[in-house]
């Protein structure tokens, strides 16, 4: 079978849904000849028109483990036909850039875009675009173009991306929408995807090494609890949430350690009220996988997530997790029993994580649940393997339609 992925990133863009999408091509890989279309591999900044007008730079094609890699690049001379977009960051037009006429800009980027993707999808069974937006639109109309079924994972966030107008009228012509949850298909219903076209399966992760906790552990001096924070250092992931209610657990457990990985500002002891801080910076695999596997709880309390690859990960070593009660995140802990829910404010998100330091068989038991669960449904092999079937099945009904 010869799948395409279309997707605005791909590895060695560092993220949580490059990671899956590299992680299942890389298993789809194994049985099938996979290549992805990708706008771009660096860790350039995102803005209105980086899908269009002002393209990231160009990247030589590549192979990723058995995955063709190949640049998504939209000549000057169809990019002359998509001029009305510049309209979207002028200043009397880009407060509407996300409403009613969201639709007419995808319409004109599809026009333009919908021709290079076909091309390059001419000898797929499937097409599968990762991500909403002006780039879906162009995809289904490339869909239409070449006959070849197509599915999309918007990786939507209500409220904030991925839900917009011209979004949702790609979603309801594709002949596959995945949500990663129930959560996340209900907003998909909500966007008018019929439910015969709608499936839902999580993200996949291999997993971390286990066993190297203790070292790191060892190197740094820590023998009390260990409370982890793991991501990107921006206000809607929650970490100044953890900082303020780090003195709260220090009061109740003196010896606990808040260790923080990831990009973002430095954080210090003196902000977290004297608790003990360790500020990991950004961390490699290696130190990714370290870390995870020494603390006794892993905290994210997240104002929106999708999914949450940090979670599996996390699970993969046993440790278990304190997430916000946002509701896909409530879902994921509700099916695995992984860890707990907390509202997204300082006491509370205190008060859980001392609760849950003061049952050591409490916290091993979630620990065991979540990795249960990572291990009989989101490894590699276990998602490719429902994508594989899910791209079968459209393949042969395309071949019947024709």
């Amino acid at each position: 079978m010869r799948v395409l992925f279309v997707t605005r990133c791909y590895w060695p863009v560092v993220g949580g849904v490059e990671s899956f999408v590299r992680e299942l091509s890389h298993e789809l890989a194994r049985e099938h000849d996979v290549t992805v279309f990708a706008r771009r591999i660096d860790p350039g900044p995102a803005a209105r028109l980086t899908d269009s007008l002002t393209p990231p730079p160009v990247f030589e094609p590549f192979e990723d483990d058995g995955v063709d890699v190949q640049c998504f690049r939209i000549p000057r001379k169809r990019r002359v036909m998509m001029a009305p977009l510049g309209l979207e960051v002028l200043p009397l037009f880009r407060r509407y850039a996300y409403g009613r006429t969201r639709w007419l800009y995808a319409s004109l980027y599809a026009h333009a875009a919908a021709p290079v993707i076909a091309e390059a999808a001419r000898d797929a069974d499937v097409i599968h675009m990762w991500g909403g937006g002006h780039i879906a639109a162009a995809a289904v109309r490339a869909a239409d173009l070449t006959g070849v079924p197509l599915v999309i994972t918007p990786f939507a966030h209500e409220g904030q991306w991925g839900d917009d107008v011209g979004s949702a009228s790609a979603y309801r012509k594709a002949d596959a929408v995945i949500g990663l949850l129930e959560t996340d298909a209900k907003l998909y219903r909500q966007l008018g995807v019929s439910d015969d076209r709608l499936r839902v399966c999580g993200v996949c992760s291999p997993g971390v090494t286990p066993g190297t906790g203790e070292t790191v552990r060892s190197q740094v001096g820590v023998r009390g609890p260990v409370v982890l924070f793991l991501g990107v250092r921006r206000e809607y992931k929650g970490f100044d949430l953890l900082v303020e209610a780090a003195p709260l657990v220090h009061a109740r457990h003196p010896d606990v350690t808040f260790a923080f990985a990831g990009p973002g500002r430095a954080i210090s002891s003196a902000e977290a009220g004297g608790a003990r801080v360790i500020d990991l910076g950004e961390v490699d695999d290696a130190g990714r996988a370290a870390w995870l596997d020494a603390a006794d709880v892993l905290c994210l309390p997240s104002q929106g997530e999708t999914f949450g690859m940090v979670i599996l990960e996390a699970w993969s070593v046993e440790t278990p997790v304190v997430v916000s009660d946002i509701p896909s995140l409530s879902e994921l802990v509700r099916l695995s029993g992984g860890g707990v829910t907390v509202r997204r404010a300082p006491s509370a998100i205190a008060a859980t994580i001392s609760e849950l330091l003061d049952e050591p068989a409490r916290l091993r038991e979630h620990g065991a649940r979540g990795r249960y669960y990572w291990a009989s449904h989101h490894t590699p092999a276990i998602v490719a393997a429902w994508h594989e079937h899910l791209y079968g099945r459209l393949a042969e009904a395309g071949r019947q339609r024709q």
